[in-house]
């Protein structure tokens, strides 16, 4: 029975720099040798293990000796919308199967947006609190609703691009945070 390609992608929590594949591909091609993981961007750059990025086609060997689950460590550097690759391939590193997923990675900003939570949770003192801002909880929702805009623009359009520009929003807050929260 041919491979039929599968796997899922998760963010480790911890490290929104890394990004754990797991293998569920079922079917066997005895040609098959090896595995390719290829990671892109909506510009259609590749993203490397090192936090670069590439014009040039790079991808992460996954041999099929080293089980189903590979951990791409450094590959994020912001939130992004990402197709990620799993190619199965031959000795000569042609492709014999092959599926992409379309990914929206968003805890680093997550992560931020939690902090402000925290920070509302932990300020039970007279003012001043930092809900007080009057325009803290407005800047708090736009953060949230651009990261929700990023992951529907993924789940329902299919649309990296629209995906990318909600979560470039969502990370303009946060490096920006001094004049948002």
């Amino acid at each position: 029975m041919a491979i039929t390609v599968s796997f899922t992608v998760n963010q480790v929590i911890g490290f929104p720099e890394n990004i754990v594949l797991v293998d569920s591909s079922t079917g066997t091609d005895v040609t098959a040798v090896s595995r390719r993981i290829f990671v892109t961007n909506a510009a259609g750059a590749y993203l490397t293990e090192d936090g670069g990025l590439s014009t040039a086609s790079a991808y992460t060997e996954f041999p099929l000796a080293d089980g189903a689950t590979i951990t791409l460590e450094g590959i994020l550097t912001t939130d992004m919308a990402v197709n990620v690759t799993l190619t199965y391939v031959n000795v000569s590193g042609v492709s014999v199967a092959s599926d992409t997923s379309l990914e929206g990675f968003t805890m680093y900003n997550e992560t931020f947006y939690y902090s402000l939570t925290q920070a509302q949770a932990s300020q039970n003192q007279p003012p001043p609190m930092i809900i007080q801002d009057s325009n803290y909880y407005y800047n708090k929702m736009i953060l949230r609703e651009n990261i929700d805009d990023g992951n529907q623009a993924i789940l329902y359009g299919d649309d990296i691009t629209t995906a990318q520009n909600a979560y470039d929003r969502a990370t303009y807050q946060v490096l920006n945070q001094n004049l948002f929260f």
